[in-house]
């Protein structure tokens, strides 16, 4: 793809469920550690029974970026995935962009959004920590705001950023939302075993 289809206007669509499996295949396997990768089978029945949303940042026909979100009924609430931009196209502004484009369009009917970022004090290393701060002054400086609350789950300290799209929810807000979208994809015994929402 020419590099220069990133500076012109691209449109944030819906994913369907064959773009879905080829980003999976192609794509969000080398994008994420294999640790945090999630079965596409699992990926597949939440997105069929409605509870996965799915939008890439397409232009010409190709998917420049995407985003997956776990999501809590109709107009409820969604908790970032999966979000990635094509190695071709980093750098550039185009993340940025398609954050906020997602924020104004299709997520501004939720009542909230979350988003879990590596604590940066838990980093096991100074490089690391720097790391965990750039990614966390990507996610502020592109409109999401720190809610204060800190998680644990599956043994990695989170940060807890809420998109503005909704009401702005207080901190016990927040841990009943994210509650609700652990509870919804872990059964009650992981859960119990795996996060801690403090």
């Amino acid at each position: 793809m020419n590099q220069t289809n990133i500076y012109d206007p691209f449109t944030v669509e819906p994913l369907t469920l064959k773009q879905i499996r080829q980003l999976y295949a192609e794509r969000l396997i080398k994008d994420f550690p294999s640790d945090e990768i999630r079965r596409l089978t699992n990926l597949e029945r939440s997105y069929q029974r409605g509870e996965y949303l799915c939008f890439g940042a397409m232009s010409n026909g190709s998917i420049l970026a995407y985003a997956f979100f776990v999501k809590l009924g109709e107009n409820d609430c969604a908790l970032l995935d999966y979000f990635a931009v094509a190695p071709e196209h980093r750098d550039h502004g185009l993340g940025g962009a398609f954050l906020r484009k997602l924020m104004a369009g299709p997520l501004r009917g939720l009542q909230g959004a979350l988003l879990e970022i590596e604590d940066p004090s838990k980093a096991e290393s100074e490089a690391e920590r720097s790391l965990r701060e750039r990614r966390m002054q990507f996610y502020l400086r592109n409109g999401m705001v720190s809610t204060g609350v800190r998680s644990k789950a599956f043994g990695v300290d989170f940060l807890l950023l809420s998109m503005p799209v909704g009401s702005s929810p207080s901190p016990d807000d927040v841990r009943r939302m994210y509650a609700r979208l652990y509870h919804a994809i872990l059964s009650a015994d992981v859960y119990a075993m795996q996060v801690v929402i403090h």
